[in-house]
């Protein structure tokens, strides 16, 4: 058979037992830091592999993974709930806690450049992809939105439910970003029409002068546009929000989450989310459920799924702990899965033709912590 008329493969239907082989993380720790005094709530790592983390006893240290010692100690005033590297410049972080301020730190200098107070206490915090804007997710469910330069206020999203008992709004547990670049995801080969191929030759100019005079960059408006934010909170419940008109595009839920810090993760891909559950599962949701994609999703169907009206998902018990809570979830990289594929013995004969499967890989494979260490 020519190369070029070889059949796609795929590894659907061959059994989850070959997922047994393969080696995707070490069984040993590379490092083990032991310098804070109170548990580790958050971790941020940089493009260039330092580590960042964030504790109750009220610090955050710098690491790098080639280093056993910390590098840096960042003092606060009270505990430290989120941090994260800015996405572009790894001389400055982001930071927030119990002490209601946001904070951002330049690194070299070991001081805080910036800082704004928040009107609740700061749960979580992330920098938009584009490294333009610092979110700040709040104890009562309030996403603010403050500027990166300067930290001035922006906008702000009340993520809560209309009515009910979780109408007041509930701690904000987790920010992740999904991110389109030309109008569609990174990996996504689908085009969705920009806004401004929906204009006329009139309205683009309008969209240019406004993006222009008011945002500051002409290219802004097309590329806010396409960046998406989920959010976790303590209502057991994630959204996902537009950044360009900050409205909510769509809610999952069917996962356990009223008290623990609780993240939902995206794919690499786009397409998936993953979260841990107080249940002690792991709860998989597609992005956009409605959608026919043209590539299999290597997720195994012999899950258990449950499908009611604004739920869909899959799960999985992913801890058998006397205390069953998976808080956190993360999906592993496209390059790390193929590695494992390339590397196994046991795999050899497949990953031969590994150029030619056709499946995600970036939902191939997902690592889970629970309460039990």
């Amino acid at each position: 058979v020519d190369e070029e008329q070889a059949p796609l493969l795929s590894f659907i239907g061959l059994g989850p037992e070959l997922a047994t082989n393969l080696e995707i993380i070490s069984s040993e720790p590379v490092q083990r830091y032991r310098d804070h005094t109170a548990d580790v709530i958050d971790l941020s790592w940089s493009h260039t592999n330092f580590l960042l983390t964030a504790s109750v006893d009220k610090s955050v240290r710098l690491y790098h993974f080639s280093k056993t010692n910390c590098l840096h100690l960042f003092k606060h005033a009270n505990l430290v709930a989120s941090v994260d590297f800015h996405p572009l410049d790894d001389r400055y972080f982001i930071s927030g806690g119990l002490d209601k301020k946001l904070r951002l730190w330049n690194i070299t200098d070991g001081r805080v450049k910036d800082w704004a107070q928040a009107p609740e206490v700061i749960t979580s915090t992330r920098f938009t992809p584009d490294g333009k804007y610092v979110v700040a997710g709040l104890l009562r469910g309030q996403v603010y939105l403050y500027e990166a330069d300067g930290l001035k206020y922006f906008t702000q999203i009340a993520c809560r439910n209309r009515s009910g008992k979780n109408r007041k709004g509930k701690k904000v547990t987790g920010i992740s970003f999904l991110r389109e670049v030309g109008g569609k995801s990174e990996r996504s080969e689908e085009h969705h029409p920009s806004l401004a191929e929906r204009l006329n030759e009139t309205g683009r100019s309008v969209a240019n002068l406004v993006a222009t005079k008011v945002l500051g960059n002409p290219e802004a408006l097309s590329t806010r546009r396409t960046d998406r934010m989920l959010v976790s909170t303590n209502d057991s419940r994630v959204r996902l929000y537009g950044l360009h008109d900050f409205c909510m595009i769509r809610k999952y839920k069917g996962h356990t989450n009223n008290s623990m810090q609780i993240r939902a993760r995206v794919s690499e891909s786009g397409l998936h989310i993953a979260c841990g559950s107080e249940s002690g599962h792991c709860f998989i949701w597609d992005v956009d459920p409605n959608k026919n994609r043209s590539k299999k999703s290597m997720i195994n169907k012999q899950i258990q799924s449950t499908k009611e009206k604004t739920k869909s998902t899959d799960y999985f018990e992913a801890s058998k702990a006397s205390l069953p809570i998976v808080t956190d979830t993360l999906f592993f990289p496209t390059n790390t899965v193929r590695e494992s594929f390339l590397t196994s013995k046991e795999m050899l004969p497949l990953s031969l033709g590994l150029d030619r499967i056709d499946d995600d890989f970036s939902s191939a494979a997902i690592l889970t912590l629970d309460y039990d260490g």
